[in-house]
């Protein structure tokens, strides 16, 4: 295969560029919002879900890679932060693909094995160690090889960022080394694993929850599964225009408009994992959901209507408990006196029943209910 060196400026139309800044804003707030749950609600801190703020993390930096490259083309500055924006998210999207397999790894031995190996601590640092070590390693010799960036204004099929330069005569092979051989690996892992996993629920725990199969699972946790249909949706898109350009497809019609399509969709996809996975792990987590509902109803309500019904909260048992003791004060001021006088009734027969008594004071009527003999 002959290498192809394409020195052609290559321009990004607005909308591209205003996607790709869109889409990095949101996995921001995405990421944010990962985090924030995991420090506000205790019941969902299981391993699964700190292996996901890890992964998180990574999606964050990658998120803001993005966003600066975006910026940066708007600024007609990206070639002064071409080389490290590259390096930064080459770095970050490995990291994901690591703790992606991960995760995938630790569900499969949780529901086939139904131990707590990879529920450990153990498991966790070393999970880390090798999803964030590793990366860094082919990042480091690849911007040591000067591989990352570009050459001229062309950079291997990507959106409105820098990522390998077509220069090197080695790029095919750092292509894969730098990306997306780590991705097709990813893609094919996690694929297994978890339509492995559902597969062996379905025959064995049919109608069992994922944390009646294993206590630091939740139900919720059912999520997951999905993760592996989600990174597809989402990266495909740049998968398949790498391909184009790698096999020359894309330099003639209609290879050259389908990878023009695809950008804009990679474009909104690469940048948006970390938004996708809030809407995966927060909007459609139960738990999660309904605290959001809960501080959403405190925050919305009025301060001045729940000023006005504590008031009175406050006010009608002291009314009450006022009423209370100027009857009890009524009756036992009057009985005594009932004791040594005899009244005569003209409206009604001497009996049991009500009576009505009018104090001296002028400004107060009491009305009395009481049973008792009429002497």
């Amino acid at each position: 295969m002959s290498n192809k060196t394409n020195t052609t400026p290559v321009t990004y139309e607005d909308p591209v560029l205003y996607i790709s800044v869109i889409s990095s804003s949101l996995s921001i707030l995405g990421s944010f919002a990962i985090f924030g749950s995991y420090f506000l609600i205790p019941e969902i801190r299981n391993s699964t879900r700190k292996l996901v703020t890890c992964l998180t993390v990574a999606d964050f930096i990658s998120a803001v890679g993005y966003l600066v490259s975006g910026i940066a083309h708007f600024a007609n500055v990206q070639d002064s932060v071409c080389t490290i924006q590259s390096g930064i998210t080459t770095y970050s999207s490995i990291v994901s693909f690591y703790l992606t397999v991960a995760i995938a790894i630790h569900i499969f031995v949780a529901v086939v094995y139904r131990n707590d190996s990879t529920s450990s601590l153990q498991y966790f640092i070393c999970a880390n160690a090798v999803s964030w070590v590793c990366p860094g390693i082919i990042t480091v010799v690849a911007m040591t090889k000067h591989v990352l960036g570009r050459d001229g204004h062309s950079s291997v099929n990507t959106g409105p960022w820098c990522w390998i330069s077509h220069a090197k005569h080695d790029y095919v092979f750092w292509v894969f080394m730098a990306g997306k051989g780590w991705e097709f690996l990813c893609y094919l892992i996690t694929t297994s694993l978890y339509v492995l996993s559902q597969f062996y629920r379905f025959l064995k725990y049919r109608r069992w929850t994922l944390r009646e199969i294993h206590e630091n699972l939740r139900v919720e946790d059912k999520n997951y599964l999905y993760v592996w249909f989600l990174l597809y949706i989402l990266r495909m898109w740049g998968s398949i225009r790498s391909m184009l350009n790698l096999g020359h497809v894309d330099s003639e019609t209609p290879g050259s408009m389908i990878s023009h399509v695809f950008m804009y969709l990679q474009a909104f996809g690469d940048p948006g994992q970390a938004f996708c996975n809030a809407v995966l792990f927060c909007l459609l987590d139960e738990t999660v959901r309904v605290y959001i509902v809960e501080m959403l109803q405190k925050c919305c309500r009025n301060p001045r209507n729940l000023s006005t019904n504590g008031e009175r909260d406050r006010l009608v048992p002291a009314l009450g408990n006022n009423n209370s003791a100027n009857h009890s004060y009524i009756a036992a001021d009057e009985i005594p006196d009932m004791s040594s006088r005899r009244y005569k009734s003209t409206n009604s027969s001497r009996s049991f029943g009500k009576y009505s008594s009018i104090s001296s004071d002028k400004n107060h009527i009491f009305s009395l209910e009481h049973s008792a003999q009429v002497i």
